[in-house]
């Protein structure tokens, strides 16, 4: 009796000792599996940061050569043309090879279409039309804010040139215009815009027109 129970915890600890073996030997495998799956995966993401900057390196050299093509052709024109460089807020007005005048831009408007337009990528637009003033009217609901009943005249809503003394209108509902008027607050803009001072922007009235080229750097 006494030898079959010796055999018998002979046999418990046999099966006890296997399954802890077989335990020991999962937890290592498991181990190797989520180093292995930490290499990988660190392998993946230098190889997609090295991905990342050859497709940012190729976007520019491809916008750099457009630029060029653009510059060239503009040779062969007598007529004006813009060049918007959002990296240095600058624009550039200028005729064949020679520059007419540069000046400093600012995006302005809601933030989330000031980002779009930030990442907008390089493209060649022209002007689609100008208008000579930027008359704006105060909405309803702004009358209500204020605890105002909004006049039914739409004369007596009227803020002449609130945006400076005219207006350039480009493909992709990008517009150009002057500061906003005081009378216009921040929170009744719903468009985002390219703004110059008043002078610069009188210049480039004068100087462009419907089918005007620009260039967006």
């Amino acid at each position: 009796m006494a030898t079959r129970f010796r055999d018998l915890l002979g046999v418990v600890a046999t099966v006890f000792v296997s399954l802890a073996i077989v335990r020991l030997v999962d937890a290592v495998g498991k181990r190797e599996l989520v180093r292995a799956a930490r290499e990988v995966q660190v392998e993946y993401d230098s190889v997609q940061a090295e991905f990342d900057v050859l497709h940012l390196t190729g976007r520019r050299l491809r916008e750099d050569r457009e630029f060029l093509e653009f510059r060239l052709a503009s040779l062969s024109r007598r007529e004006p043309y813009l060049i918007l460089d959002r990296a240095r807020s600058r624009l550039t007005l200028a005729i064949a090879d020679k520059t007419v005048l540069e000046t400093k831009f600012r995006l302005r408007g809601p933030a989330q279409e000031q980002e779009e337009l930030a990442r907008l990528s390089g493209a060649t637009l022209e002007v689609l039309a100008t208008r000579a003033n930027t008359d704006w009217y105060r909405p309803d609901w702004l009358y209500r804010l204020e605890g105002i009943e909004p006049p039914r005249d739409s004369a007596a809503r009227t803020v002449a040139n609130a945006f400076g003394p005219g207006e350039i209108f480009l493909g992709g509902d990008i517009v150009i215009h002057g500061p906003a008027s005081e009378s216009v607050p921040a929170e009744a803009i719903d468009h985002s815009y390219i703004e110059l001072d008043t002078n610069a922007l009188k210049t480039v009235l004068d100087a462009v027109k419907p089918g005007t080229i620009v260039r967006i750097r």
